[in-house]
């Protein structure tokens, strides 16, 4: 993909699909900023296996729900690598707590909110702008089967979910004109990252719930990703693809 030189920036780059997203990234010639909150030691390590492959790469902290934060991060990004070309809204939280609608403690819903829904719009704010002066830029938002389909005992975690896609489709129609494009990745279940969090007998009850029986691994993943930042998909903006095995299938 024709991505050689680009700026990318990854949101919870330090996760573990978020970890794979950066390698592919830099794998394809990106200049990569592996994004992090806490345990920035993981984000360094990313940054020593981009290194390794001899790309650059930059370890940066920030809150994705504080706008100062990711305004003071953005700008940092800026002065090491360039402005951002390619924006990868992958971080995220609560995805395994498991609380129902009257149970759910309003804290808990506000912190969600605050990092899988604010986040993005903060990390687009600050970014788009950038983006539209060049003429060029590619954002990619990590949606969820639970956004379109529901969650039982993730009402959060799906609201925050399927609100990124509108925001996605907002933002691809402000770029459309503008060479932006704005796309979700509506992804099922995934071998990596808060998966192995799953207690063993959700796990198995979930991929009997999926057409292809199996988890997808992260480098599936990351493959539609890299399609979606290059500039082959530069006709491809406002749609939430689903990346899932086929989970939306009437199984038996």
């Amino acid at each position: 993909m024709s991505i050689e030189g680009k700026v990318a920036m990854v949101t919870g780059g330090s996760g573990g699909l978020g970890r794979v997203h950066c390698l592919s990234l830099a794998g394809a010639g990106c200049k990569v900023a592996v994004v992090g909150h806490s345990h920035m030691e993981k984000a360094e390590a990313v940054v020593e296996e981009i290194k390794a492959m001899g790309k650059q790469a930059l370890a940066v902290a920030m809150d994705v729900a504080n706008i100062d934060e990711v305004e003071a991060a953005v700008k940092k990004i800026e002065n090491a690598l360039g402005p951002v070309d390619i924006l990868v809204n992958n971080a995220a939280y609560g995805i395994v707590r498991a609380m129902t609608i009257a149970k759910m403690k309003i804290e808990d819903w506000a912190k969600d909110l605050s990092v899988n829904l604010t986040g993005p719009f903060n990390t687009i704010k600050c970014c788009m702008p950038g983006m539209l002066e060049q003429g060029w830029g590619r954002i990619i938002n990590i949606s969820s089967i639970a956004g379109t389909m529901g969650g039982a005992g993730q009402c959060s975690y799906a609201t925050t979910k399927a609100g990124i896609i509108g925001l996605t489709k907002t933002a691809a129609l402000e770029g459309a004109r503008k060479g932006v494009t704005a796309n979700a990745i509506v992804l099922g279940v995934f071998d990596g990252g808060s998966w192995h969090e799953v207690a063993p007998e959700f796990q198995e009850r979930i991929v009997k719930r999926m057409a292809m029986r199996r988890t997808g691994t992260p480098q599936e993943l990351s493959n539609v990703l890299l399609f979606l930042a290059s500039e082959e998909a530069s006709y491809v903006t406002g749609e939430a693809i689903e990346v899932s095995g086929g989970a939306g299938l009437f199984t038996f």
